[in-house]
């Protein structure tokens, strides 16, 4: 029973040997990573946001945040990054500026109305 649970151990260990991973497995440990600490960052700027009542800000990182994703999202669906990517990529970007100037106006106008 004993070279039973040797065996399985013995397993797991050459699964989790560094130099036996896949590419693949490499780059979920990296996004995984990368999350981890986007979130830690994040979460104090958020909590700063939203302690200076700023939630036009706020709103704004959320939904560029949405369309950048539901954009890469769709991207990798329909082929993977290829040319018409690189090419639509500019015009999301300049589309989320667009949209963050128009919320910015409209700060700036609410303000001076008050």
């Amino acid at each position: 029973m004993q070279r039973k649970g040797l065996d399985y151990m013995d397993f797991i260990l050459e699964i989790l040997d560094p130099l036996r991973l896949d590419r693949k497995y490499w780059y979920i440990i990296f996004l995984v990573s990368l999350f981890s600490f986007i979130y830690f960052i994040s979460r104090s700027f958020i909590r700063w946001i939203i302690h200076r009542k700023a939630l036009l800000l706020l709103s704004y990182i959320i939904i560029s945040l949405f369309v950048l994703s539901t954009y890469f999202a769709i991207s990798l669906l329909n082929g993977g990054i290829n040319i018409s990517f690189f090419q639509s990529f500019p015009l999301i970007m300049q589309s989320l500026a667009a949209f963050g100037l128009i919320l910015i106006f409209k700060a700036m106008i609410r303000s001076w109305l008050k």
